[in-house]
């Protein structure tokens, strides 16, 4: 997501809506001259003016009321709710590969040419599935990639495994993405029969694996299952429907402004107000209906894999080439502090617990640490009177004036 969230909450929202606002405004000030001045030009007879003027004031006075009618509130709140619910499920979906290669360097953990080789295939194998997964359901991602051919430029695929995935793409379209998976279980099979890694280790990669190949079968579910047409027309025409009849409804009438029952506010403020959030409602949901196409507000997916491939490449590569600190002789602050020396030369025990340092700014936030509200003393005579007076976050003694409900 590219919106900044800093600034004028006022000019953010406008940003969201100001051509629909500058629309409606527009053809309520035409409304309102032709209130005002049109009237006046459709016929000579003054009679014939006054009734079309009354006439005019009574829509307006049931346009008002009837809008009162259209549950919009609940309308929106529902269909936003959803709608925003599986645009989060949809992120939540998204594999991050930390897990699968930490897990892969533990069953792959030899230094060998061959060891390395095989965890460098597999993480770009893991990130050629995503990228051709991914494809098909970004537009930005799309746009990056728009042939499987160009993926072989950014490193993602070599010439012949390319031939290989449109082999499989000829027989069946929707296998294409999978291969990479089976490449990464025949390499572990290979590993298994070879190394012969613990059994749990491998058996939880292949979990891991298996949870990669859900996320990415979920993606193309929500891609391929949106949120039904219907819905999202109700919506729309209860929206739009409602400002249509408020057209009428908020022109602010003559005989109320000269009796006193009303003020005429030359912009309406109120309206415009309601205008920004039932519509900005609206929209909200509009946007985040497909999280993975090209607006600001969408999902930064070409951030995600690139993300996700340096990530990759540094678990399997750098920190599993790394070496270990000395962590047996370098010196740690904090086994000093609960093993002090003895005088024998030996540890002892831990003795107290450490404590973390602040700074002089830290120490100046005031702390809330978490309590037990409902605990009450069982091990005395005064238990059933504690009980009685205990009543969660306020303790209530008999003696003191408390609120009746």
């Amino acid at each position: 997501m590219t919106i900044s969230y800093s600034g004028n909450v006022v000019r953010l929202l406008l940003r969201t809506v100001w051509r629909e606002l500058l629309i409606y405004l527009l053809f309520f000030y035409s409304i309102r001259v032709f209130y005002l001045k049109g009237i006046d030009l459709i016929d000579d007879d003054d009679d014939d003016r006054l009734k079309i003027r009354r006439m005019f004031e009574t829509f307006c006075r049931q346009c008002d009321s009837y809008t009162r009618l259209i549950p919009l509130t609940f309308l929106l709140g529902f269909y936003v709710s959803n709608v925003v619910a599986r645009w989060w499920r949809q992120f939540e979906t998204l594999y991050w590969p930390e897990d699968i290669l930490s897990v892969l360097c533990t069953v792959l953990h030899q230094h060998d040419d061959k060891s390395r080789r095989r965890r460098h295939t597999i993480a770009r194998y893991l990130n050629l599935s995503n990228a051709l997964a991914w494809r098909d359901i970004s537009s930005k991602i799309r746009l990056r990639f728009p042939s499987v051919h160009s993926l072989i430029e950014g490193g993602l695929l070599t010439e012949k495994e390319y031939q290989i995935l449109e082999a499989m793409h000829n027989e069946n379209e929707a296998s294409r993405w999978m291969t990479p998976i089976h490449w990464v279980q025949q390499i572990m099979r290979q590993v298994e029969e070879e190394t012969k890694p613990t059994a749990s280790l491998l058996n939880q990669f292949v979990a891991e694996l298996r949870i990669f190949r859900q996320s990415l079968r979920k993606l193309y579910s929500y891609d391929w299952v949106c949120v039904p047409l219907v819905y999202t027309q109700v919506a729309a025409l209860a929206t739009y429907s409602f400002f249509f009849f408020s057209l009428f409804g908020r022109q602010p009438l003559l005989p109320e402004i000269e009796s006193g029952k009303e003020i005429d506010l030359k912009v309406p403020i109120f309206t415009i107000v309601q205008f920004l959030f039932f519509v900005g409602w609206f929209k909200v949901g509009q946007d985040l209906m497909r999280p993975f196409g090209l607006d600001d507000d969408d999902i930064e997916l070409n951030y995600i894999l690139d993300r996700n491939v340096r990530i990759s490449f540094a678990i399997v590569n750098q920190l599993q080439e790394s070496p270990m600190p000395d962590f047996e002789n370098d010196d740690d602050k904090m086994w000093e502090e609960m093993h002090p020396p003895t005088k024998d030369g030996e540890t002892s025990p831990g003795v107290r617990m450490p404590q973390l340092p602040h700074s002089k700014y830290s120490s100046q936030l005031s702390e809330h640490p978490p309590r037990l509200h409902a605990y009450v003393p069982i091990d005395d005579d005064r238990s059933i009177k504690d009980m009685e007076s205990h009543h969660g976050c306020i303790a209530l003694k008999k003696d003191k004036k408390h609120l009746s409900w």
